[in-house]
């Protein structure tokens, strides 16, 4: 789908060390509503369970992947020791519900089921081309990593997702690849499906670990950016177009931003301030309304209209048009 805009891929792209920098804080420009009207609503979208790429086929035991969860997401409730494969090509599986079942059922929920499961084996040809692959502007090795990778663990995260917060899921979908990548030590790669990305492992756990409790979105969000061949500088050179994949795991639109003429750094930030703005305060942007950084000169003043999504077809999206605010 995004194929056209994206970088070539380059083990020297001069782009990729920007992803993570600091966003810029937003504000709505219009202060004139005791409260800002609004956005749309969407349903909060899952797309499958994470995969966790290992380089080797590795002897990993259910205990040791439950103890591990244990660690990372002590609300998860095991009950009894998981059984261990005894047949070849059984797969070493823990599972236990979140949050434990009468918490869930006291609060008015039905508990998810999670946990990982380890599979011996893995299809390369299949993984290296999908768009969380391809797409990947900011690590150029994906295909090569993906070509090496002899096994994978995957997430279960099931259950009635409406019942649950979509934070309180994502956060606790990547304790389990944590705990995952704390047992498997030949880990090459994280795919994160809500975000159609794919992480190192060490920044993957790094940036949880970090965020202390909170979701770090800029994993949990990608930005994937590209040349926007359809809008050109006056030397005939493309300008740049970026769209975020992983808001509608939120229950959010995605952001796009086209024919952005500057540094594509600041593109990649701005958006991830976006990201920010919404997923802290919710839908409330409403079609044309303004924004502005709370510090001055950090990014243009812009307008968000609610359009269809020139990307992804049948959808609607956030659309940026940067715009003096009066």
């Amino acid at each position: 789908m995004f194929k056209s805009w994206f970088f070539r891929k380059s083990s020297n792209h001069p782009e990729a060390r920007f992803l993570h920098e600091p966003a810029p804080r937003l504000l709505l420009g219009d202060t004139s509503f005791p409260k800002s009207p609004e956005g749309p609503r969407v349903p909060a979208r899952y797309r499958g369970p994470a995969l966790v790429l290992t380089a080797e086929v590795e002897n990993v035991s259910s205990s040791v992947l439950q103890d591990a969860i244990r660690r990372r997401a002590p609300d998860i409730d095991f009950g009894t020791a998981p059984p261990e494969p005894t047949k070849p090509g059984q797969r070493p599986t823990a599972l236990g519900t979140y949050p434990e079942a009468i918490k869930a059922f006291t609060s008015g929920r039905s508990p998810l089921l999670c946990g990982i499961s380890y599979i011996s084996q893995i299809t390369p040809k299949y993984v290296e081309r999908q768009s969380y692959v391809t797409s990947c502007w900011w690590w150029p090795q994906t295909r090569e990593i993906v070509a090496k990778t002899k096994a994978h663990a995957v997430t279960f995260v099931q259950g009635e997702f409406e019942k649950t917060p979509a934070r309180e899921r994502i956060l606790v979908e990547m304790q389990l690849v944590a705990a995952a990548l704390d047992v498997l030590k030949s880990a090459t790669a994280v795919v994160w499906r809500d975000a159609n990305a794919m992480w190192q492992p060490d920044q993957f756990r790094s940036q949880l670990d970090r965020a202390k409790g909170d979701i770090p979105l800029s994993l949990a969000v990608a930005v994937k950016l590209g040349r926007d061949t359809q809008y050109l500088h006056p030397d005939r050179t493309p300008k740049w177009f970026a769209r975020t994949e992983g808001l509608n795991a939120f229950g959010l639109m995605e952001v796009e931003w086209r024919a952005f003429s500057g540094e594509p750094r600041n593109l990649i930030q701005w958006m991830q301030g976006i990201v920010r703005y919404l997923v802290h305060n919710g839908p409330t942007i409403s079609d044309g309304a303004s924004m502005k950084s709370e510090v001055p000169g950090i990014m243009p003043n812009i307008v968000i209209r609610h359009e269809p999504s020139s990307t992804v077809l049948g959808t609607r999206a956030y659309a940026v048009y940067p715009q003096r605010i009066k």
